[in-house]
């Protein structure tokens, strides 16, 4: 009896075997399921550490290399950067009151009530230390009544969520795409822009976004941060987010 090439029983073991059926379509969500979803899902966040990649660019002060960040909701926050052997350039430490900028290279500690001017040492001018601490943790939209507006975009699954100020005019515009925030427009009081932020790799714990990128108009700057090992809500102390001055540094006040 003539034996069958391998290739020609492969094929016609192939030919008799049945079809697998196609996995079952995603179960469909609505834009207000997926909202509500989300804010759900920042109601359970308090804080978080993290190593990241972080990149600053900005008049007068750009930067790109490791960090270590530490924050706490509403408004706390501390920024280690380091250089490639992990010794520290710069720690940048707010409460939400109080600004601390400690240079150990330099013997420079810097000191001053939290204000614009003195939290642009790491937050893009136009945007809050609270909005800076929602954003790194992909909290939006900041508006918590219901949108205005709920437009559908070409992309399927995607939609265009539209709050307006008290002037009527758009003052918050968030893009959804499958139940996550992608891209967020923040307007002024007068309707200026303030600033924009996007939202991409949700492979964190809790859909966490790993890469944050925060621009602002004026001046044109931008915060790039790319999350490495993340720990959400660990136990953080108030003395976390406060600087003493350490032995042989001077201590210089910040102008408000």
């Amino acid at each position: 009896m003539r034996r069958l090439p391998p290739l020609v029983l492969l094929l016609a073991l192939l030919a008799g075997c049945r079809t697998l059926p196609p996995p079952p379509p995603p179960t469909a969500v609505t834009p207000q399921e997926a909202l509500a979803a989300w804010r759900a899902r920042q109601g359970g966040i308090q804080g978080f550490q993290a190593r990241v990649r972080l990149t600053l660019l900005a008049p007068g002060r750009s930067y790109s290399g490791n960090a270590r960040l530490a924050a706490g909701l509403p408004s706390s926050l501390r920024v280690e950067v380091t250089d490639f052997f992990g010794r520290r350039l710069m720690t940048f430490v707010s409460d939400g009151e109080e600004v601390a900028v400690l240079f150990p290279r330099e013997g420079r500690l810097l000191k001053g009530p939290a204000t614009p001017r003195t939290l642009a040492a790491f937050i893009p001018p136009g945007v809050t230390l609270a909005q800076c601490v929602r954003l790194l943790t992909g909290g939006v939209p900041f508006n918590e009544g219901e949108p205005h507006q709920w437009q559908e975009q070409a992309d399927p699954g995607s939609w265009l969520l539209v709050w307006n100020g008290a002037d009527g005019q758009p003052r918050e515009r968030l893009w959804l795409a499958q139940g996550r925030p992608r891209r967020l427009e923040w307007r002024g009081e007068r309707g200026e822009p303030g600033f924009e932020a996007e939202f991409a790799d949700f492979s964190g714990p809790g859909d966490w976004p790993r890469q944050v990128t925060v621009k602002t108009p004026t001046p044109a700057s931008e915060l790039r941060v790319t999350f490495g090992d993340l720990t959400v809500n660990p136990p953080l102390a108030p003395a976390e987010f406060r600087l003493s001055s350490p032995p042989g540094v001077r201590e210089e006040l910040l102008k408000p």
